[in-house]
């Protein structure tokens, strides 16, 4: 029997292009919030041949994960689950994306991982963001203690400001760098259960991506572009493409790591570059 491929944020953008790239593996079984997007994601996979499923989700909501769940194994046994729903800085302050893009990885993480065939995956979402904070011995305590009742309030309390460089980034950009952080730390810090079930879990990190994330800041398109080796935004599809080959079982191997796919940003910004 085909084991299903769960997506969360699976309704546009990288999300949905990873639900495409990983039918070929089983039924897909997406989720987002906004029910019409949803609606409409599903149509576009259908009508490719796509055996895809779904139903409403708040990854925030841990009651609404749950439900997530419980209709996506009806659909077939939990084979990966590629965890893409997430919160951008600018469109977000710093407790919405700590509900979403921090507490919304726990809840996933945690209410998959006792579904997950021998042989599954969880892969992260994060960002080359990420690479940007180093939490602090204080918050890493924090963080090792996720399921903790006020982990939401505390994480937002022992938040580092990023200094005077990030000065016109958005109020909240402390806690999105720190939230791709975590994410980074959190899959690490899953690998030995993860391992001893015969499953894996990894992060992938995009930098900047055409997606519906990125079109409100137009204005900066071109020095992003300018930012990376090729000088231009990466294509959905190309992050899509890596997800299915990193779920590939031929790579069983690989976990407990980030994988980084920005088009030679971080690079560039912290190594001198030869002429």
């Amino acid at each position: 029997m085909s084991k299903l491929q769960v997506i969360t944020g699976g309704t546009s953008g990288m999300g949905l292009a990873t639900a495409r790239a990983v039918a070929k593996y089983g039924p897909v079984f997406i989720g987002g919030r906004n029910e019409k997007k949803l609606a409409s994601a599903l149509d576009e996979l259908q009508s490719q041949g796509i055996d895809a499923h779904g139903c409403r989700l708040d990854v925030s909501d841990i009651e609404s994960v749950r439900e997530f769940a419980e209709q996506a194994k009806q659909v077939a046994p939990i084979g990966n689950v590629v965890h893409a729903a997430a919160v951008d800085m600018d469109v977000a302050d710093t407790e919405t994306i700590t509900k979403i893009n921090v507490i919304g990885t726990v809840n996933v993480v945690e209410t998959f991982f006792p579904l997950l065939e021998e042989g599954g995956s969880v892969a992260n979402y994060s960002s080359v963001t990420g690479y940007n904070y180093e939490p602090n011995q204080k918050e890493i305590e924090i963080w090792s203690d996720p399921n903790s009742a006020s982990f939401g309030t505390v994480f937002i309390d022992n938040l580092q400001p990023l200094g005077p460089a990030a000065a016109f980034l958005p109020e909240s950009a402390p806690a999105y760098f720190a939230s791709k952080n975590f994410v980074m730390f959190y899959t690490k810090a899953n690998v030995e259960r993860f391992g001893k079930k015969g499953c894996r879990i990894f992060s992938v990190a995009p930098g900047s991506f055409m997606t519906p994330m990125l079109e409100h800041q137009e204005a900066n398109f071109e020095s992003i572009k300018e930012g990376t080796a090729f000088k231009r935004f990466g294509d959905p599809d190309e992050m899509a493409a890596l997800f299915a080959a990193l779920l590939d079982p031929s790579v069983a191997y690989l976990t407990g790591c980030d994988v980084l796919m920005d088009g030679g940003k971080l690079a560039m910004r912290t190594v001198p570059q030869l002429p």
